[in-house]
């Protein structure tokens, strides 16, 4: 129904919510947890876009594609094209002008493309359609535990910011986008033009901003997040929310 949300998505949407509002104190509190949490993030975002994005984009170029009745070429129809995009203009954009100031146009684009992301998992958590609480379980953990680590990384360079306003920002945009989510249909074509461009910057953030080196790396926390993305994608397609 077009507005309304169920219990179990606004249920999943306020434990995700959780590691925006919660991060500041779980920082500060456990530092040695939230070091491990970053190490676990970088391998379940890996495991998620090698997994879930890139095979999604696919569906969503195929529908886009099947939608129009003909293609009308890479900018209009190639979803690759925009995630390529992201992956390009995150990869260029210099985050610190100087050693000790981020940069503005880097602290727009960070604010921007999270802001987006927290929207898209908005509309993704609404567009599970009751498909059973295992997978709004797995939604819940996954996300929420995805989010600690770009939560992480966000707060190591901005910590002011992000504790003042920057994860309010976060949880504003994500029930805005679980509210957008009940108006659109699976696979908007503006829906999918933006997954393409966030799924980008998740692949950059997780090969090189958030994957560290392997001697720092703890392996072991890595590793289990690979296998949790697994996990996830084996609940999803076997519910059929791929």
């Amino acid at each position: 129904m077009v507005g309304v949300i169920s219990l179990y998505e606004a249920a999943t949407l306020i434990v995700i919510c959780s590691a925006h509002i919660g991060a500041t104190r779980i920082f500060a509190a456990y530092p040695t947890v939230s070091r491990w949490l970053l190490d676990y993030s970088s391998g379940l975002g890996l495991g998620y876009a090698f997994l879930y994005l890139l095979p999604k984009i696919g569906t969503m170029s195929t529908g886009l594609r099947d939608g129009s009745g003909a293609a009308r070429g890479i900018v209009d129809h190639q979803l690759y094209f925009y995630m390529l995009l992201g992956f390009l203009t995150y990869y260029l954009v210099d985050f610190k002008r100087h050693s000790s100031r981020p940069a503005p146009l880097g602290l727009t684009l960070n604010v921007l493309s999270f802001s987006v992301y927290s929207a898209l998992i908005g509309a993704t958590v609404v567009h599970l359609n009751n498909l059973g609480s295992g997978v709004y379980v797995t939604s819940a953990v996954v996300f929420t535990l995805h989010l600690f680590g770009v939560n992480k990384f966000l707060y190591r360079m901005y910590p002011e910011d992000f504790d003042r306003w920057m994860r309010w920002l976060f949880v504003a945009a994500m029930f805005v986008g679980a509210y957008a989510g009940t108006e659109i249909e699976r696979y908007n074509p503006l829906q999918s033009v933006a997954t393409a461009l966030v799924g980008g910057i998740i692949i950059i953030l997780s090969v090189r901003l958030k994957l560290p080196a392997r001697a720092r790396v703890n392996t072991r926390a890595f590793l289990i997040g690979v296998a949790t993305a697994v996990l996830a994608v084996v609940i999803y397609s076997g519910a059929g929310a791929l």
